[in-house]
């Protein structure tokens, strides 16, 4: 598992969009699908990929 750490500049901005940037060798379906599976945590909860981040 992954641990990330947001920076000031990537705040505000969706996690799945920011994922998406993140991790370029990864298709698009591939994220959306971990998120549709809860598989990706943010702050220790199950992500839906709509949220906000923060610093």
């Amino acid at each position: 598992m992954r641990e990330i750490t947001i920076r000031k500049q990537n705040e505000k901005q969706r996690l799945d969009k920011f994922l998406r940037r993140y991790l370029p060798e990864a298709e698009n379906g591939f994220l959306y699908k971990m998120l549709r599976k809860k598989n990706i945590k943010l702050n220790g909860q199950k992500a839906s990929g709509r949220e906000l981040l923060q610093e």
